[in-house]
């Protein structure tokens, strides 16, 4: 099944299928792991929360196996925006740390923080 992940400012950022997380174009670009949200070579970028990936750290988060995604998902096609809501801003978006580089520090083969 196909999610939308949004960014606090309410646009569609990308989508969800199955327990991969993809751009709007269909680039895999991370994992979800329960409420935790790694990139593809198992370092942590953010939490999940009302479907959008946030800074939102409760617990020191460690790396998981890198993992390489299924075969490419049918691309949805584009989400309406969803109206503001202050609730959705309470942490910083963090769809754009799947695109970034793993953090120094990060062990690939660590176990997850649940």
């Amino acid at each position: 099944m196909t999610m939308y992940v949004y960014g606090t400012s309410g646009e569609a950022a990308g989508f969800l299928f199955e327990s991969f997380v993809y751009d709007l174009e269909g680039t895999p670009l991370g994992r979800l792991f329960g409420s935790r949200v790694h990139r593809l070579d198992g370092s942590y970028a953010g939490e999940w929360f009302h479907q959008m990936v946030v800074q939102r750290r409760s617990s020191p988060a460690r790396a998981i196996l890198a993992t390489a995604p299924a075969a490419p998902p049918p691309i949805p096609r584009r989400a309406e925006p969803r109206r503001f809501v202050a609730e959705y801003a309470l942490y910083p978006d963090a769809f754009h740390l799947l695109y970034a580089p793993p953090e120094a520090g990060d062990a690939p083969y660590a176990e997850a923080a649940e």
